[in-house]
């Protein structure tokens, strides 16, 4: 009986939801190329250890069960475009409660162009949900929630200057916040700020150069003191397309940063990335990609490839560097079945307020599948192996296993 106690509070939300869905599904059904969307979608996961605790310290498993409303628009006003997304979860825990959450994800963007050289584009995201229990300092997390945002605004500008080179530039702000005061030192806010030069060598290469600015501004919290430090990066690029199904991009940089808080002075260091997408058929499709970043620009590549992965949301990365890989392949077995396999491997090396350096590795992998039942209604089950390796009592090593089943409802 207890067991479906998550079950038993979703009928109050359920009603509201297909109502909702009903009013709006009657005016898209007559439109063709309706711009919006909205939908709704019902999960449950098994997790094996929630707390991501070594396995000699008894790990607590759970079923969650989530209920999601979503919606978006996708518009093209002239050489504008105009897009947003949007998603509201209830999230709650059949037997740790005190876990429950509800979270949200939005996102919105404007593209613009003139009739000459001036485009650029406007964006803004926002994520909240569940903190990774993952992390070294959520060890010390024992009671209340643990909720973690998000944030992103990025400006960007590009100018012409003559054809096949352009001069560009961009700002970003971009903010984490915690909700549980262990978990605070986490917390931070960058201020990015980007100029450089871009030159198409033929119809499908480009490269690029640009200088960035970035500065992270720590708070003070319970287990650090507040903090700031700074970071100059020459940034070298290069994208190659050479058709629609195929791409490679890649950037190397070169940077120096220093910490208000440190005794190191300066540090110079070498970061960078590597992307690729293939496609060989129409039904198999790879991608790929390698990263060697601060933790703090991790997590945003975090952000930018869930959606890619579908190894979780959001992984706020704490690391002082992050080398990371994540390769993933797609295979179209019917016109309605859809299968996914992913791996991803993070090797970091942590910092902990008193100084000391900590290794580690997280290896996930993920296999999923999606059957596409009506235009409009899909079905998807995955599951998920995660595993750490630490070499201190700080990072220490665990595994946990899940599993999920969805069902997903759009109208469009």
């Amino acid at each position: 009986m207890s067991s479906l106690k998550s079950v038993a509070r979703m009928p109050v939300v359920l009603p509201c939801l297909v109502s909702l869905l009903a009013v709006l599904g009657g005016g898209s059904a007559r439109g063709e190329t309706n711009p919006y969307y909205i939908g709704a979608s019902q999960t449950f996961t098994r997790e094996s250890n929630v707390f991501k605790v070594p396995d000699q310290e008894h790990p607590k498993s759970d079923v969650i069960s989530g209920t999601s409303i979503f919606g978006g628009v996708d518009q093209s006003i002239g050489r504008q475009r105009v897009y947003a997304t949007a998603s509201l979860q209830n999230n709650s825990y059949n037997r740790l409660s005190r876990l429950d959450f509800v979270g949200y994800d939005v996102m919105a963007g404007f593209d613009w162009a003139t009739i000459k050289r001036l485009s650029g584009s406007l964006t803004y995201s926002r994520h909240e949900g569940q903190g990774d229990f993952s992390r070294p300092e959520a060890a010390t997390i024992t009671s209340g929630k643990f909720v973690e945002t998000t944030e992103q605004i990025a400006a960007s500008i590009n100018y012409e200057l003559i054809t096949d080179l352009g001069l560009s530039g961009g700002v970003e702000h971009r903010k984490v916040n915690s909700s549980n005061q262990a978990s605070t030192s986490s917390d931070v806010t960058s201020e990015v700020a980007r100029l450089g030069l871009g030159y198409k060598l033929g119809g499908s290469v480009n490269v690029g150069t640009a200088f960035r600015f970035t500065r992270d501004k720590r708070p003070e919290s319970v287990s650090s003191a507040g903090r700031t430090s700074t970071r100059r990066d020459l940034d070298l690029t290069t994208g190659w397309t050479p058709t629609a199904l195929t791409s490679v991009n890649a950037r190397v940089s070169v940077g120096n940063g220093n910490n208000s808080q440190s005794s190191r002075g300066s540090s110079s260091q070498v970061t960078g990335s590597l992307g690729a997408r293939y496609s060989p058929t129409g039904r198999l499709s790879f991608n790929g990609s390698f990263s060697r970043d601060t933790g703090t620009e991790t997590t945003f590549l975090n952000a930018a490839n869930a959606a890619q992965t579908g190894l979780g949301g959001v992984n706020v990365d704490t690391n002082r560097v992050t080398e990371s890989v994540n390769l993933g392949v797609t295979y179209l077995l019917t016109s309605k079945i859809n299968l996914t396999a992913n791996y991803s491997r993070s090797d970091g090396s942590y910092e902990s307020v008193s100084g000391s350096n900590s290794d580690n590795t997280i290896n996930r992998y993920a296999l999923g599948g999606q059957y596409e039942v009506a235009r409009n209604l899909s079905l998807g089950c995955g599951v998920q192996r995660e595993s750490r390796s630490g070499t201190s009592l700080t990072v220490r090593s665990y595994s946990s296993n899940s599993a999920n089943c969805s069902v997903r409802y759009t109208l469009k």
